[in-house]
């Protein structure tokens, strides 16, 4: 199946390709402190805290491959078979696993980053025929803690499948073949580690604070590089030694 990009306007699809981002920080801002969960979109159009109508945005249909989760054990994101991440916050994700299964086509509507395939979900249907479930807000910047008190130190390996992006197209680590998740601590050498690790079939390794049960594996790596070359994650700024400090979690 291929990954497809729909909005019943045309104009208006190509308006929100060129949202601005301070257009689409106002509204995260407004969204951020309200509780998060799905429901049916009413036959008014209303969305909740929204004050417009969700799938009114561009849509994007996919394969659901797998579910993601962060270092905090919370499923916040997934992968599309056609290769597109996408993210939501975590309190709607019970709703979207019993909706989105594995192996089976799912509609997501909302924002789809300007460099990055990766899409900030507002609203999600298994098919075209089924009312979309509306998100109540934005999940849209990273912060707050990283990994949860008592998280387990872990060592993780494997090949690299694709990057792993936040909201806003950044690349802040990476998805493995097995699902796992490595992220990189806020101030860490970013770009520079996403150039040289973050590749396509790369055999990586990892080692930091992290979770792992049944819904899967995240690690917030201190250390990182390829087999046999693992080193203390790099900071960004010069001489201010390893980056250690988890990335802050916005939601």
């Amino acid at each position: 199946m291929v990954l497809s990009l729909r909005c019943a306007n045309p104009a208006a699809a190509r308006s929100y390709a060129s949202l601005p981002v301070l257009l689409l920080s106002v509204i995260a801002l407004t969204c951020a402190s309200a509780p998060c969960f799905a429901q049916a979109r009413p036959d008014t159009g209303s969305s909740g805290q929204l004050w417009f109508d969700a799938t009114q945005l561009p849509s994007f249909t996919g394969v659901v491959e797998r579910f993601l989760v962060n270092p905090r054990g919370e499923v916040d994101a997934l992968l599309l078979r056609e290769g597109p991440q996408v993210s939501f916050p975590p309190d709607a994700a019970d709703e979207l696993r019993h909706v989105a299964v594995p192996g089976r086509p799912l509609i997501v509507w909302g924002v789809r980053a300007r460099s990055a395939p990766v899409i900030t979900m507002l609203a999600f249907a298994p098919n075209a025929e089924t009312t979309p479930m509306v998100l109540e807000r934005f999940y849209w910047r990273r912060s707050g803690p990283g990994v949860k008190e008592g998280a387990t130190r872990l060592s993780v390996a494997g090949a690299v499948r694709s990057p792993y992006y936040a909201p806003q197209g950044e690349v802040i680590g990476a998805v493995l073949e097995d699902g796992t998740v490595v992220l990189l601590p806020r101030g860490a050498m970013t770009a520079d580690i996403a150039r040289r690790l973050f590749k396509t079939g790369l055999r990586l390794e990892a080692e930091g604070l992290g979770y792992q049960g049944e819904v899967g594996r995240a690690v917030l790596a201190d250390r990182l590089g390829e087999p046999g070359a693992v080193q203390a994650v790099p900071s960004a700024e010069p001489g201010a030694g390893p980056a250690s400090e988890p990335p802050q979690m916005n939601r």
